[in-house]
């Protein structure tokens, strides 16, 4: 009894953040439902927008949970840009009414030493491009090209026609990726040199995810 009276009296103090960690899916799923009815328009900015905007809510919620909780670092940005990027292709492809599926963290072979990009785009069971996706370059600031075309070389083995693409969220405290002649044909850096957080408008936009999205249709 009184094991069961802890676990209620827990469960009284931490109820509202239980439900505000479950209802993150039950609103993601309304999200997409909603953007599928909405009037989105790849020749707008709406999709990049939307994409930096949540991005900008994700860090600003990070730096005020390590101010609250007096952390060193916050947690790393990563996995939610690729999983907020997805949701968009995902949307994208959908009000299109592609037969194209884009899949996250999937192998493109399922056998030792195959790659495994943070976002593919299949076709039935072949792959016809993937994505790299990052917050920022600044820790491989001379090697990520290199490192880039190395997948790119191990994708085209199993694949010679898929295109490969790489997607940076931000520029800045790395240089970004200059006057590379590829950039928003194969590169894509949404922010050129200002961190998501201090985004205020479309005209911060450097390179539109829409480019992208473009190509994958």
């Amino acid at each position: 009894v009184r094991r069961n009276l802890t676990e209620i009296l827990y469960m009284n103090i931490d109820q509202k953040y239980l439900e505000t960690l479950k209802n993150l899916h039950l609103t993601l799923k309304s999200s997409f439902d909603n953007y599928i009815k909405s009037n989105i328009d790849i020749k707008s900015l709406e999709y990049s927008v939307a994409l930096i905007n949540r991005m900008k809510q994700y860090y600003q919620s990070q730096y005020d949970n390590k101010e609250f909780l007096e952390k060193r670092y916050i947690t790393n940005g990563a996995d939610y840009f690729t999983e907020q990027l997805l949701f968009f292709i995902k949307v994208y492809l959908k009000k299109n009414n592609s037969d194209l599926i884009a899949i996250s963290e999937k192998q493109i072979k399922p056998k030792r030493g195959a790659i495994r990009p943070d976002i593919s785009i299949w076709k039935e069971d072949k792959v016809v491009a993937i994505i790299e996706c990052k917050t920022q370059l600044g820790w491989n600031r001379h090697k990520w090209e290199s490192d880039f075309n190395e997948r790119e070389k191990k994708l085209h083995r199993e694949y010679k026609n898929a295109k490969a693409y790489l997607v940076v969220l931000t520029g800045e405290n790395w240089g970004g990726f200059e006057e590379n002649d590829l950039l928003g044909e194969k590169y894509y850096c949404l922010l050129k040199n200002k961190w998501v957080t201090h985004y205020e408008n479309d005209e911060d936009i450097f390179i539109p995810i829409e480019k992208l999205l473009s190509k994958l249709i």
